[in-house]
């Protein structure tokens, strides 16, 4: 990135406090990213004064211009075909293919049982079982996972719809989204502009939006009550699924334990439907 050069650059002609902060950029801009002048100057005892300064010496407009450009880079190389493809050609060159992809699955999911927030888990379990009525979005690679997840909560309770632009009423839906509501948006890098702005669309209208992507800078986050950022170790949103699937799968199995009363009712109803009018067996 042009700016961590300009800061290497610059590094020797900085004071010792703007030093600092330019190491703490150099080593982590994800945190730069997220946290406010005065959180930075905290972290590395520094003034937000010094801080901003920093950004002045480097020709930036002032610490948001700063994040802006961090932002954008961490966003637009979070994700790529190629990275994935690359790190399965490493793989290729040693024994046990298979296992060394689902290895890496494994670690992966590992990875957000160690980052996951369970409150969050909680609430959002809650949410799905308590509201009036639930709305899910997913587009492209999303589709499978919202799919996947609008017929197992479909199992376990009513009012579940999946919205497809370009195929439903999205008025007449808007219509039924208020604050009793709840909405989840999947979405990953390229982020889909339809599932931002249904997000953004829906807590408009007072609904409970929960997001599962793979950064907490994903604009889809701006809309979100609840987030979960389920990255990868290797960057590449195909390698997000298996981590994503585990943990919907969590939710469901936790929401099957606590709600099981209104689970077999609708298990019930469910059943008797399917032996009268679907299946010979």
């Amino acid at each position: 990135m042009e700016l961590l050069d300009k800061v290497k650059e610059k590094y020797a002609s900085l004071s010792k406090g703007q030093q600092r902060v330019g190491k703490y950029v150099l080593d982590f801009p994800e945190k730069v990213a997220l946290l406010s002048a005065g959180e930075v100057g905290r972290q590395i005892s520094v003034s937000e004064t010094t801080v901003i300064r920093f950004c002045y010496s480097l020709e930036l407009n002032g610490y948001a211009h700063l994040q802006s450009i961090i932002r954008e880079y961490l966003i637009q190389h979070k994700s790529s075909l190629n990275r994935y493809y690359s790190s399965k050609i490493e793989m290729a060159q040693k024994p046990h293919f298979f296992a060394q992809v689902m290895e890496k699955d494994a670690e992966n999911i590992q990875r957000v049982i160690d980052t996951i927030d369970e409150g969050n888990l909680q609430q959002t379990v809650d949410k799905m079982m308590k509201a009036n009525n639930v709305f899910l979005a997913g587009m492209r690679t999303s589709f499978a996972p919202a799919q996947w997840l609008a017929f197992t909560l479909g199992l376990v309770r009513n009012e579940v719809r999946l919205v497809q632009p370009g195929i439903d009423d999205l008025v007449a839906i808007l219509q039924n989204i208020n604050e009793s509501s709840v909405f989840i948006a999947i979405t990953f890098h390229r982020y889909v502009k339809e599932t931002v702005q249904l997000a953004k669309m829906a807590k408009d209208r007072g609904a409970f939006v929960i997001s599962l992507t793979d950064s907490p800078l994903a604009p889809i986050t701006e809309y979100s009550d609840i987030t979960f950022a389920i990255g990868s170790q290797e960057k590449s949103t195909l390698d997000v699924f298996p981590p994503l699937f585990s943990l919907l799968n969590a939710m469901m199995a936790s929401l099957y334990i606590q709600y099981p009363e209104k689970v077999n009712e609708r298990q019930q109803q469910y059943e008797q439907v399917n032996a009268d009018h679907l299946f010979y067996f």
